[in-house]
Parts: C-alpha cells; sequence; structure tokens
C-alpha cells in the first residue's frame, strides 16, 4: 500500500516538473517564434510588393491596346490593400506580433526616392513603415510611381494609376491606355502616361 502511494506521488511530482519546463520553454520561446513569424510575413509582403510592381510595369510598357492586358495578384498575408489615385500610390497593411520598425519610412527597392528621377531607374518606389498603437503592431508597405524624366527628348513618362478600391482579396491590374499631357511634365515638357487601372476585390 505504502509503495503504491509513493509511486503515485513520484508520478505526479515527475508530470509538475514536466509541466512547469514546458511552460518555461513555451515562454522563453514564444518571443522568439513570433519574431520569426514576422520576419516571414515581411519577406513574403517585400516579394508581394516587388511582383506587383514588375507586373504594372511590365504591362506598362509592353501593352498598346487598352483592355489587352491583364494581371492579378493574391495577398500573401491577410491584411488590407489600398489604391489611391491622387496620390499614385498603393498601401497594403497588415498586423504583425512583434515590431519591426516603429519609427520613420525606409525604401525598400532604390536609394533614391525623389518625385522625379532620371530615366532608367525604377518608375515606382516601394516604402515601408512600421506603426504600434495600444499593444498592436501595423506593417504599412506604399508603392509610388513617380515622374522619370529623359533629358535627352526632354519629356517625362509616368505610370499613373487609377481605378479604387479597398480589399483583403486580390488586386486585378489592366492597361488602359496612353495620354500626352502638353509641357505638364516636371521641367515643362510633354508628360507621357501609361494609364493603369488598378481595382481591389
Amino acid at each position: 500500500m505504502r509503495k503504491a502511494q509513493t509511486q503515485a506521488v513520484t508520478l505526479v511530482l515527475i508530470s509538475g516538473i514536466v509541466i512547469a519546463l514546458a511552460g518555461a520553454a513555451y515562454m522563453w520561446g514564444k518571443p522568439m517564434i513570433e519574431k520569426r513569424t514576422t520576419i516571414t510575413q515581411f519577406t513574403s509582403a517585400v516579394r508581394f510588393m516587388d511582383e506587383l510592381d514588375d507586373r504594372i510595369v511590365d504591362i506598362a510598357r509592353s501593352c498598346v491596346t487598352p483592355g489587352a492586358c491583364e494581371e492579378s495578384l493574391s495577398l500573401p498575408i491577410a491584411g488590407f490593400i489600398n489604391v489611391d489615385p491622387a496620390n499614385n500610390t498603393i498601401t497594403y497593411e497588415f498586423v504583425v506580433t512583434q515590431p519591426l520598425l516603429t519609427e520613420g519610412e525606409i525604401p525598400l527597392n532604390t536609394g533614391n526616392i525623389g518625385e522625379v528621377a532620371a530615366y532608367g531607374e525604377t518608375p515606382g518606389v516601394i516604402m515601408m513603415r512600421g506603426m504600434a498603437k495600444e499593444g498592436v503592431y501595423r506593417l504599412v508597405f506604399t508603392l509610388h510611381y513617380r515622374e522619370l524624366y529623359n533629358d535627352r527628348q526632354g519629356r517625362g513618362y509616368r505610370i499613373n494609376l487609377e481605378g479604387s478600391g479597398t480589399g483583403t482579396g486580390r488586386i486585378l491590374i489592366t492597361y488602359s491606355g496612353s495620354e500626352t499631357l502638353s509641357n505638364q511634365g516636371w521641367y515643362g515638357g510633354d508628360l507621357i502616361l501609361s494609364k493603369m487601372d488598378i481595382q481591389v476585390v
């Protein structure tokens, strides 16, 4: 009888020690797991923004017939994407469990973030910023299209975003034609627009 009681007590003690160790390991490892998850989400979002920019630029360069060229992309992480034609910008935002950046904004694909750049530079500037509010961390990515100025031709080129919408699913890209604006370039020359209809569904 006494031997059976000793075995039961030993089992309870061992179980308690195992549970305590598992709890301690979880509490110690949880921040590391969350940090790794956040880094994975960041990497996926950067790839998505790069691919979105590549597809828009490829369509703008190669398509000549309005409505003939279309592409679509699905969001890799649950979040919100918004098209803002007034600022010629697409914004992608989602919640993360760990902060990566809480102040300022950093460029991801170019060191030249001026509103006008030389022809041959990247037309789209991808920026990232982090936000923290009441313990909730967010990563915000923006893709902004600027004018590229061709000094030899004396005119500028710009991808112009049209359309609208805020959503959580897919983004649809359609070429909707080109337009030349006389004497409306940054340096006074003509500005040639490649118009892209962007819809969020």
